[in-house]
C-alpha cells in the first residue's frame, strides 16, 4: 500500500532524537510521519538519569509524555514499521523536486520532502560467556546513566576483550561515585585487565592513567575473566569468573561492572542506499553531519540522535534532533520562498510601489 500523502518531514526512529525532531516541527506546524518499529537500545532499563526533570523515570514514560506533548499539536502522525528502503526521487507534487520515498517490509510506502534517520546505534555484545545475560542491568557502560544506586558495592571496571585508556578513564569516574574505601584499604574499584598489565608495552596515555588512578587505591586484577554470572535472585549484582596463571579459578562478587561495548549503525542498509557518509567514532562508525544542524551529505537527510552523535546519551540525541527540526524548517522556507518568487515571475507579476495584494506596500526583489 502506497499513501498518497506528501509528508514535509518522514522520521525514521522514535527514540528521544526522532520525537524531539517531531516536536519542533509541531512547532512551525510542519507535518511529518513517525515511523518506529518500537525496538529501543535502552530496552531493559528501568530507569533514565542525568536528563534534566526526567532524572530517574521510566524511558517509556519519558516517550509517553513526549507524544502526549506532540500530538496536541494535531500534525504528526505514526506507523509501526520496519523500514528496508529509502530513496531519494523526483516527487511530480513538489514541482518536481527531490524528495524521498520509504518502503516497509510489509509493503507499505511514504513519501516526504526531506528524511530524518533518528535510527541510533546497537551495541555488538562481546564474546564472553554471561554478557548478554547481564546486559544492561548490572553492566553499565554510562556512569552517568548507571551506577549511582549501587556506588557503596564493590565494582569494577571490565577491560575486555583488552583493556583500554577508555577502562582507565572510567576507574576514575567510578572513583567519583565512590570515595570510601572498603577494609582492606582500598577503593571499591577494581580494574579487570583480562590478563597480564604491561605498562611499558601499551601506549603511553593508558599506562599513566593506569598508575593514577592505582595511587587514588584502585585495585589492579590481570586474571583472565572467563565467564560473568548473574547474582539474582539473592543480590543484586554479578559474579564474575576469574582464572589465574595456574589455572585456579575464582568466583568474584561486585554491584556492577563498567563495560562499553563496540556499536554498530542500525540503519546501515539505508545509509548505504541514500549515499551517506559516515566517519569512525571512539566505539564505531556514525553518520557524518553538519555542527549544529545535523545535516548529511544528501541534501534533505538528516541523522539525528545516536546515529549521529559521536557522545549518545538521551540529551545529546535531544540536542540533535531540535538541530534537525531547525534545518528541516530553514530548509523548506527556502524552497516555500522559492515557490513564492517563481509564481510572481509566471504571473509576470511587477511589484513595483504596491504590494502583490494591492496594499501599496512596495516589496524589493
Amino acid at each position: 500500500m502506497t499513501t498518497t500523502r506528501l509528508y514535509d518531514a518522514l522520521i525514521i526512529g522514535s527514540g528521544p532524537g526522532g520525537l524531539t525532531v517531531a516536536l519542533g516541527l509541531a512547532r512551525q506546524s510542519r507535518s511529518c510521519l513517525v515511523i518506529s518499529h518500537q525496538r529501543f537500545r535502552n530496552d531493559g532499563i528501568k530507569a533514565s538519569h542525568a536528563v534534566l526533570g526526567h532524572d530517574h523515570v521510566h524511558p517509556q514514560a519519558i516517550l509517553a509524555k513526549a507524544r502526549e506533548q506532540i500530538d496536541r499539536y494535531g500534525n504528526t502522525s505514526y506507523a509501526e514499521a520496519e523500514i528496508v528502503t529509502a530513496q531519494r526521487r523526483n516527487i511530480a507534487r513538489w514541482h518536481g523536486r527531490k524528495g524521498f520515498q520509504v518502503k516497509s517490509k510489509d509493503g507499505r510506502s511514504w513519501t516526504g520532502k526531506t528524511l530524518v534517520l533518528a535510527t541510533g546505534v546497537g551495541d555488538v555484545m562481546p564474546a564472553l560467556e554471561g554478557y548478554q545475560e547481564n546486559w544492561p542491568r548490572n553492566i553499565y557502560q554510562c556512569l552517568f546513566c548507571d551506577g549511582w544506586e549501587r556506588r557503596r558495592s564493590e565494582k569494577a571496571i571490565l577491560g575486555f576483550p583488552s583493556f583500554k585508556l577508555h577502562d582507565s578513564k572510567m576507574a576514575s569516574m567510578a572513583l567519583g561515585q565512590d570515595t570510601d574505601r572498603g577494609d582492606d584499604g582500598f577503593a571499591r574499584v577494581t580494574m579487570l585487565t583480562n590478563g597480564p598489565f604491561e605498562s611499558d608495552k601499551t601506549d603511553p596515555a593508558t599506562a599513566k592513567q593506569v598508575k593514577a588512578v592505582m595511587t587514588r587505591g584502585v585495585k589492579l586484577d590481570e586474571r583472565k575473566v572467563i565467564q560473568l554470572e548473574n547474582a539474582e535472585p539473592d543480590r543484586e549484582g554479578v559474579y564474575v569468573h576469574l582464572k589465574d596463571e595456574g589455572g585456579r579459578i575464582e568466583r568474584v562478587f561486585f554491584g556492577f561492572l563498567v563495560h562499553k561495548p563496540d556499536t554498530r549503525l542500525n540503519a546501515e542498509r539505508l545509509i548505504e542506499q541514500l549515499g551517506l557518509e559516515i566517519v569512525p567514532g571512539m566505539f564505531g562508525n556514525v553518520v557524518k553531519t553538519e555542527p549544529m544542524i545535523p545535516a548529511t551529505n544528501v541534501p534533505g537527510v538528516y541523522a539525528a540522535g545516536d546515529s549521529g552523535n559521536l557522545m549518545t546519551h538521551v540529551t545529546t540525541a535531544m540536542s540533535s534532533g531540535m538541530g534537525a527540526a531547525g534545518g528541516i524548517v530553514h530548509y523548506l522556507n527556502e524552497k516555500d520562498d522559492e515557490d513564492g518568487l517563481s509564481m510572481v515571475k509566471q504571473q509576470d507579476t511587477v511589484i513595483e510601489g504596491r504590494g502583490v495584494d494591492g496594499t501599496g506596500c512596495s516589496i524589493d526583489t
